[in-house]
């Protein structure tokens, strides 16, 4: 049997969660020999000492710890661990979930070459159920979790049954992800996995879930905190209204590089499209900026648009406890958006769309905006055409989506590197 690299990351206020899932993997791996990597983010529990008792189970669990006031972010961390392993096949799964019996055979089993393939989860009832998972209560307390119990319902659901979704916890062999420069690290809260899968599935990897591979899933665990859903903890509730506002932050990051949403295994088209923009409606004009490559616009617009950029970072660093000094200091970690250039005196690209703000309203918008580059893809050839208030310019229809599946992340400097034990 070709033996695994399991990644798991790990930060804050997880160990009874590493504890849980490392219990599962003693109990659940068909082997020991897997070659076990944790990237410890932060941590304010004891985890690092916790998991040097474990050497002794498991002989091959190699330890990444983060000495830096800052987090990498799960966005790099999944990278460097997928770079530390030994083994060809790296399989990633996140601190808050729970395996299943003969995980690792199972995974094994349908796993081949050029392909990404995802876990099935088991997640209590706090999101509304779906078809890509089961939805069954064991409780969201890791100390509290019956694994028996768990194992027995795991066994009782397996199926023999492949459908398309992405999603952790998944396996694949390293250089798959490797190829693509794995995770960008411009997403720094979320949308992170529909960039990557975005990427992927340009790339013409295969994309499965199995549903034999199962995993118990506390949910949201490392985005919004262990106690996110009680409605009581000021505290949790404060941190999940704050990551409710990174994720639209993070979308918009989304938009400016893909210029609509996709977390699908269908290839997408991406096209160079600016904008010639009048009126003066700021918060309109918020809405629709991230959708354009370039824009050409008022210059008090394009100002206040600046200034209030500066503050995109605040809420993540409040949600990783970053002080505006440590962020000065280590943002040349992560990839950026350079938003200063996105402005023109005279836009000029492959389609250019010429609009008022004043005449923009939500029909227009969702029906126009957010379709855009699926209405582009229907065009033929290149003129001069209208839609509802907006006057298109195909100077050339150039799908340039797949000049953007390879990303390269920042070298991290010697002195802020992980220690390995």
């Amino acid at each position: 049997m070709k033996k695994l690299s399991i990644c798991i990351n790990t930060s804050r206020n997880e160990l009874n969660h590493i504890k849980l899932l490392f219990k599962s993997l003693e109990t659940n791996l068909s082997t020991l020999e897997h070659e076990i990597i944790v990237f410890i983010d932060s941590d304010n529990e004891g985890t690092f000492e916790w998991l040097l008792t474990q050497k002794s189970i498991f002989p091959n669990l190699k330890i990444l710890k983060n000495t830096l006031p800052i987090p990498y972010g799960y966005q790099r961390n999944i990278n460097e661990m997928f770079l530390q392993a030994s083994n060809e096949i790296v399989s990633y799964i996140q601190s808050d979930m729970v395996i299943c019996k003969n995980y690792d055979l199972e995974v094994l089993k349908h796993l081949e070459p050029n392909m990404i393939l995802c876990s099935t989860r088991v997640e209590p009832p706090l999101h509304p159920s779906s078809g890509e998972k089961h939805t069954m209560d064991f409780g969201l307390d890791p100390n509290h979790f019956n694994l028996d119990k768990f194992n027995e319902y795991a066994e009782s659901i397996k199926q023999e049954k492949i459908t398309k979704y992405f999603f952790a916890p998944f396996t694949l062999y390293k250089n798959v992800w490797n190829d693509i420069g794995g995770h960008d690290t411009v997403f720094r809260r979320s949308r992170e996995d529909s960039d990557v899968l975005t990427r992927l599935v340009l790339n013409n990897t295969n994309i499965i879930q199995v549903w034999n591979a199962l995993v118990y899933h506390f949910t949201c665990t490392s985005s919004r905190g262990k106690n996110w859903f009680d409605q009581n903890n000021d505290e949790a509730q404060r941190r999940a209204e704050l990551q409710k506002m990174a994720d639209h932050i993070e979308m918009n990051r989304f938009f400016r590089k893909w210029g609509k949403f996709n977390h699908s295994v269908d290839k997408i088209n991406n096209y160079n499209i600016s904008a010639k923009i009048t009126g003066d409606n700021y918060q309109i004009f918020k809405a629709v900026e991230p959708f354009f490559r370039t824009i050409e616009v008022d210059n008090i617009l394009k100002e206040n648009f600046l200034t209030d950029y500066e503050s995109s970072h605040d809420i993540a660093n409040v949600l990783f406890y970053l002080s505006k000094d440590d962020w000065d200091k280590y943002s040349y970690m992560f990839n950026q958006e350079h938003l200063e250039s996105k402005f023109v005196t005279n836009v000029n690209d492959d389609i250019i769309i010429e609009f008022d703000l004043s005449n923009i309203n939500q029909n227009n918008f969702q029906d126009f905006i957010i379709q855009l580059q699926d209405i582009v893809s229907t065009i033929e050839e290149p003129g001069e055409y209208e839609y509802d208030i907006f006057k298109i310019k195909v100077n050339k229809i150039d799908n340039v989506a797949d000049s953007k599946i390879v990303i390269t992340n920042p070298t991290i400097k010697e002195q802020d590197m992980y220690q390995i034990y």
